[in-house]
C-alpha cells in the first residue's frame, strides 16, 4: 500500500501542539483521521514520537514511523472534564500504565470501516505476568446522552492463550470466542499489516473481517458490534496495560518491563463498492 502523498490530506489532519513539538509526522504515518490527539498525557512523561530510518530504526514504508514506549510509571490523567465529572479521569499508579494515540470521535451504527496499520514489536519487548493485560489497539466507546459506558467495541491485546502469548482480537460488544492473530513471539523483529474489515451494528447483523498481512484470519459474520446504546467510537492505537497490579504485590514493580511497539501507515478508510460487505 502506497503511502498518501502530504498533498492528499493536507487540512484532513488536525495536529495539535504537543504532536508537532514530537515531529510526529501525521502526514507520512496516518490518513483518514480528522483529529489525532495522545491519551492520558497529563502528569507522565510522552515517550510517543517519530523516528527515522536513517537513524537505523525499523520503518514499515517511507521515511519515518511512529515509536511508542510505555514505562511502568506510565500512569497519566485526561484533560479537563470527564464523563460530566469535575475531576479528569486518572490512570491508577501501580495498575494502569499508558502511551497511546487517541483519533477522532466517529459515527459508527450501520456505517462500514476499514482500518489497517503495520506493527512492529521491538526485538527486546515482553509479555507481561501476573494475569496483565496489554491493548494493542482498541475501538473505545465515545460518550453520547444514552452511552455513558467506559468500554470498548472491540479490542486486540497480548494475552496467554492455549500455553503462549498471542496478539488476541477480542469483541467487547457480542459474544464470540477470542481469534488468534499470531503469536506474540512470531511477530518480534518484523513488521506486521493489520486490517480490519468491520459492519457496525447494534443488533446481530454486524460483520468482522480481520486480515494479518493480507491474509483473512476470520470472517466473524452475524454478530453484535456496537455495545449497549453506544453509536459512536474512537480508535486507539499504541500500548495501554492495565491489572499490573500483581508485580506490585509481588514486589516485583521494579522488574515491570519497558515495552516498545513501532507504527506505521495508520489509516481508515471507507471500502470501496466492490469490498463493500453490504453488496455481499
Amino acid at each position: 500500500m502506497k503511502k498518501l502523498l502530504g498533498i492528499l490530506i493536507l487540512g484532513l489532519l488536525w495536529i495539535n501542539p504537543s504532536f508537532a513539538e514530537e515531529n510526529i509526522n501525521a502526514k507520512e504515518n496516518i490518513s483518514g483521521f480528522s483529529k489525532i490527539r495522545k491519551s492520558n498525557m497529563v502528569g507522565k512523561v510522552d515517550r510517543i514520537k517519530a523516528v527515522k530510518k536513517s537513524d537505523g530504526y525499523p520503518v514499515y514504508e517511507g521515511k519515518t514511523s511512529i515509536q511508542v514506549t510505555v514505562n511502568r510509571m506510565d500512569a497519566g490523567c485526561s484533560e479537563g472534564n470527564y464523563q460530566g465529572k469535575d475531576a479528569p479521569y486518572c490512570d491508577g499508579k501501580y495498575n494502569r500504565s499508558r502511551q497511546e494515540l487517541k483519533f477522532n470521535d466517529m459515527n459508527l451504527k450501520n456505517k462500514e470501516h476499514i482500518y489497517e496499520w503495520a506493527m512492529y514489536l521491538d526485538e527486546n519487548y515482553k509479555s507481561l505476568k501476573y494475569y496483565s493485560n496489554v491493548v494493542i489497539g482498541q475501538m473505545h466507546t465515545a460518550d453520547t446522552k444514552k452511552c455513558w459506558t467506559n468500554s470498548t467495541h472491540f479490542w486486540l491485546y497480548d494475552r496467554k492463550m492455549d500455553g503462549d502469548n498471542h496478539y488476541i482480537f477480542g469483541s467487547r460488544a457480542g459474544t464470540h470466542d477470542p481469534i488468534k492473530i499470531a503469536k506474540i513471539e512470531e511477530l518480534k523483529g518484523k513488521w506486521t499489516h493489520i486490517k480490519l474489515h468491520v459492519l457496525f451494528k447494534s443488533d446481530k447483523t454486524g460483520r468482522y473481517l480481520i486480515y494479518k498481512d493480507n491474509e483473512l484470519i476470520a470472517d466473524v459474520k452475524d454478530i453484535k458490534t456496537l455495545a449497549d446504546k453506544c453509536t459512536k467510537g474512537y480508535l486507539k492505537l499504541g500500548i495501554y496495560r492495565f491489572d499490573h497490579i500483581g508485580y506490585f504485590n509481588n514486589d516485583d514493580f521494579e522488574n515491570l518491563p519497558d515495552q516498545t511497539i513501532y507504527f506505521d501507515n495508520i489509516t481508515k478508510r471507507k471500502p470501496k463498492k466492490e469490498e463493500s460487505l453490504k453488496n455481499k
